[in-house]
């Protein structure tokens, strides 16, 4: 079946994925040839049942295509979906623009004598059948608009939960060709029966495939007796199917069991994308300032990342069918949550808000308004009003009016500012195209405090704009006990120097026109001429004062340089890198009065798991800073013992010069000394010079016109010793 399979669905299908139960023919060598297919072995989830592990596969396998598919097809091999007289692909395509989200197919059970030759296509080769409602089934639906598809047994029948919008007409048919010829349809039923399990046998499920020869004999010939041609003119698949169709009655509107609130009949124009952590304290005023915005035609997307206490709880009391949650079962971390949450968004905008701040009256008016009519913007910002813990004004840790004193919002200006000055743009004011995350993909898992800049340089990179509006869109809470990311906390301030020298990466990549439009008009002193771009970024870090710059130069160099000038850059740069040493934590960066009041704070709080957390991160400053110590403790120890030698050198210095001037030679040389003073200055000179040569001392030039002075100062005796000072002395007794 194979073959029949891929000619006709790899027409419309981009990838496969196919669970093998054990094959022992040809199966498997035919599906690892193909170039779109993924094989994965077929697991019982449940140990005594066959059909229950096969419908748990089938309700969470497709879950993985959220972002990355159109549409899911949740379909078996001897199954092939179609419409009459049109090409799959296109029809899939009209039904996305009418904001179709599931489409159900009608069952026909297909019938042969024989089984056919292994070409053409079964659509066209086998068309005698009859409608049968077994074979009714959900196969396929947008997996971006399903929280769950409720399978039955075999999919005969599926209670799908989510954003649930039929087609107009059904027209999409199955056409199952599981009867091709009466010895091998035997055959493959006792092949089924046989994967039964206990629990399968005992609960009825699949009891067809325990039929015996005879009962499936009379099953075939009532089959076949049933059967007429589908593929006359006249025949109307949705007037043939047998019904009641379950999805009438299954996929009710959103709107007749919600009467209060009434869910989009298609995308919504926004979804508003809300990650929480243990936020019971804030989220409800979060959800209340969306509801209560002006502008409603919004879908609000909640990841809950394993949060303790009571915020999913919180989150689920309202009664709205436009939030769409999901709790995950333990904390992955803020792009990881972020990225979940991309992953169900529908609208066309994408808003993001943070689970203990709150959107501010007409915030998503305002800015669908500006994206409407500024089609070339893509992430459009504002400015935050930062509160307190009690919702009252206060100051942020952060400057979000620098965006105001660049030269323009061109990508040169937005590319300058994230490589020499970082982030300035505060996320939760952020809506942003969904065109813009498609082109880039998701958040970085392994970045926590930069995930966002991350994103934003990524976006720029890939020609999207972005802009900055002047009002102020989200009220931006500042915690107690520095609880933001953006709090100025060591464990903050050392990852975000690290998670730096990672996304500084993508300006290396940058391909030649984009670097002369960035940088084009820096001096690169230092450089070495015909270098990669990758190089001469490294350059520009290398110039800036910051140790996370400095790091990601060394860097940079040590995986591009070649040529000899190149590799002699790099051991310059590397001999320089005094961020390893104690630059590297900038301490002077922590305010102290912060952490002292932090501290103060966490010898109040009980002994909950916060401040267990909270404790933890205090040690690990603690120690960061002990180490800090330990280090400068190591550094003034030399210092002093360098002290210490130069003072000694210095007595031995002065105590060798006081033997020399009390000495019976000098002091009996004393008048030589005066009469060579009293020469002419010419005359000196030779003397010297020849005093010079002789003994090879010093170039003549170096010596002072004063001979007795030279002979006693302690700047020109600090490398002689007693046989210098006798041989200087002895062209003048001469």
């Amino acid at each position: 079946m194979l073959g029949f399979f891929f000619r006709h669905y790899a027409p419309w299908v981009d990838r496969f994925v196919i669970y093998d139960d054990g094959s022992t023919d040809n199966s498997l060598s035919i599906l690892r040839a193909h170039p779109k297919v993924e094989v994965r072995q077929f697991t019982r989830v449940v140990a005594d049942s066959f059909v229950l592990s096969h419908t748990a596969m089938q309700d969470e396998v497709w879950k993985e295509s959220r972002g990355q598919a159109d549409w899911v097809v949740v379909t078996a091999i001897d199954e092939h979906l179609h419409v009459r007289g049109r090409e799959m692909r296109d029809y899939l395509a009209e039904q996305a623009r009418r904001n179709t989200t599931l489409i159900p197919a009608l069952g026909f059970d297909m019938h042969h004598p024989e089984m056919p030759p292994d070409n053409g296509l079964l659509v066209e080769t086998v068309t005698c059948g009859r409608a049968r409602p077994a074979f009714n089934k959900l196969s396929i639906f947008d997996p971006n608009a399903l929280q769950e598809t409720g399978f039955g047994a075999g999919r005969h029948v599926a209670r799908p939960v989510g954003h649930l919008h039929l087609p107009e007409r059904d027209e999409v048919m199955l056409w199952h060709y599981k009867h091709l010829d009466f010895e091998r349809y035997v055959a493959r039923e006792n092949v089924q029966g046989r994967r039964l399990g206990p629990r399968d046998r005992a609960s009825g499920f699949g009891r067809h495939y325990l039929r015996s020869r005879d009962e499936h004999r009379t099953f075939w010939e009532e089959m076949v007796l049933a059967g007429c041609d589908l593929s006359v003119c006249d025949f109307e698949p949705e007037r043939a199917a047998v019904k009641p169709l379950w999805w009438r009655t299954e996929c009710t509107p959103a709107a007749e069991l919600r009467p209060a609130h009434v869910a989009p009949a298609c995308c919504p124009s926004v979804s508003v994308l809300i990650k929480t952590f243990n936020h019971a304290a804030y989220v409800r005023q979060t959800i209340e300032s969306l509801l209560s915005q002006s502008f409603q035609d919004f879908e609000i997307v909640a990841t809950d990342d394993g949060s303790t206490d009571e915020t999913a709880a919180i989150l689920r009391f309202f009664d709205d069918p436009r939030i769409r949650l999901e709790v995950l079962p333990c904390n992955g971390g803020v792009a990881a949550a972020m990225n979940a949450t991309l992953a169900r968004a529908r609208g066309r905008y994408l808003a993001i808000l943070n689970s203990d701040d709150w959107a501010l009256p007409g915030r998503l008016r305002t800015q669908v308004a500006f994206l409407d009519a500024n089609a070339e913007i893509s992430l459009l910002f504002g400015l935050p009003q930062p509160v307190d813990e009690t919702g009252q004004p206060t100051q942020a840790y952060n400057d979000f009016h620098v965006p105001f004193g660049l030269p323009d919002f061109s990508r040169r200006s937005w590319l300058r500012q994230f490589f020499f000055g970082g982030n300035c743009l505060c996320a939760p004011t952020a809506m942003i195209r969904r065109e813009a995350y498609a082109a880039v993909g998701h958040y970085d898992p392994r970045l926590t405090n930069l995930s966002d800049l991350d994103m934003w340089i990524r976006m720029l990179l890939a020609g999207h704009r972005i802009h900055v509006l002047p009002e102020k869109l989200t009220a931006l809470r500042i915690r107690d006990n520095a609880a933001n990311a953006s709090a100025p906390r060591l464990d903050n301030l050392l990852r975000t120097r690290f998670e730096t020298t990672r996304i500084l990466r993508h300006f290396a990549s940058m391909g030649d026109d984009l670097y002369h439009e960035v940088f084009g008009d820096e001096a690169l002193e230092g450089a070495v001429v015909g270098s990669p771009i990758a190089l001469k970024i490294a350059e520009l870090a290398a110039r800036h004062p910051a140790p996370e710059h400095q790091i990601f130069a060394a860097e940079t160099y040590h995986e591009h340089a070649v040529l000899t000038a190149e590799l002699a850059r790099l051991r310059m740069l590397t001999g320089r890198l005094e961020a390893f040493r104690g630059a590297a934590f900038d301490v002077e960066r922590v305010d102290p009065d912060l952490l002292a009041v932090r501290r103060r704070n966490l010898e109040l709080e009980g002994q909950t798991e916060d401040f267990a957390v909270t404790m933890a991160a205090q040690a690990e400053e603690i120690r960061c800073l002990r180490v800090m110590l330990e280090e400068s403790g190591e550094r003034i120890a030399g210092a002093e013992l360098a002290l210490t030698d130069l003072a000694v050198r210095e007595a031995m210095t002065r105590e060798r010069l006081s033997g020399i001037l009390q000495s019976t030679c000098w002091q009996a040389t004393a008048p030589l000394r005066q009469l060579a003073d009293q020469l002419p200055r010419r005359a000196r000179r030779l003397l010297q010079r020849g005093a010079a040569a002789f003994r090879g001392i010093v170039p003549a030039e170096a010596l002072p016109a004063n001979g007795q002075r030279a002979g006693y100062e302690a700047a020109h005796l600090k490398n002689s010793d007693i046989t210098s000072i006798r041989i200087a002395v002895t062209p003048d007794v001469s």
